[in-house]
């Protein structure tokens, strides 16, 4: 099953992500926001034209375990639901992230939406704070601020890595994306790696689901 990442393909198994050429059947909007490397926030603002903010899910630290063991790339097939998320979890800090033993890694869910709640978008991010400068991986762990805004603030030059994009099962994050989304449901979506262009070290792997009613225009 082969699912146009960049310029290269990449073989997924048949759990996630959509099959084929997923560019035939996304309009070019939705290309525009899976496959660009600007801002989420900002690209979401200029679709709506409303202020976008940033509620946290929840969020959790993971201190990645001295033995990985049984955790064999288990993120290609991970979508939110199936698999033992504190193995997927494990395997991102150490295969996406290029983590040892010991690292801090925060796992981030939030839900980008306007001041009227309307959700737009939700996301997963995985943040290896130990690369973080200090103020930026207290901010992340303890406010609703996205990591582009803060990455940019404190003069943290990142690019983007776009790993998959295309349709991807919504998952937990099913009811905030639509009334008539089930965690089956394939929404787009896409995943990217987030690496610092000076140090060449991974910082996040962020994983996005967008709602349908983001591409639905008047």
């Amino acid at each position: 099953m082969d699912v146009k990442v960049g310029k290269s393909t990449r073989q997924l198994p048949g759990a996630g992500w959509a099959a084929g050429r997923t560019e035939q059947r996304l309009g070019r909007v939705e290309q525009l926001v899976l496959r660009g490397d600007g801002l989420t926030t900002t690209s979401i603002e200029i679709l709506t034209g409303r202020d976008i903010i940033v509620r946290v899910r929840r969020h959790w630290r993971l201190a990645l375990p001295s033995e990985a063991e049984g955790v064999s790339d288990l993120l290609d097939t991970y979508t939110g639901t199936g698999l033992d998320p504190h193995a997927a979890y494990t395997t991102v800090g150490y295969q996406d992230l290029g983590g040892v033993p010991g690292d801090d890694v925060l796992v981030r869910e939030v839900l980008l939406c306007d001041h009227d709640g309307v959700i737009y978008a939700t996301a997963r991010l995985f943040a290896a704070l130990d690369r973080l400068p200090p103020v930026v991986a207290h901010q992340l762990a303890t406010t609703d601020a996205p990591i582009g805004k803060l990455l940019v603030r404190a003069g943290i030059q990142a690019g983007r890595e776009i790993r998959h994009w295309g349709y991807c099962p919504a998952g937990d994050f099913a009811a905030h994306l639509g009334p008539t989304i089930r965690s089956e449901s394939r929404v787009p979506a896409r995943t990217y790696l987030m690496r610092d262009t000076a140090t060449g070290k991974p910082l996040t792997l962020i994983t996005e689901w967008f709602a349908p009613r983001l591409f639905q225009f008047d």
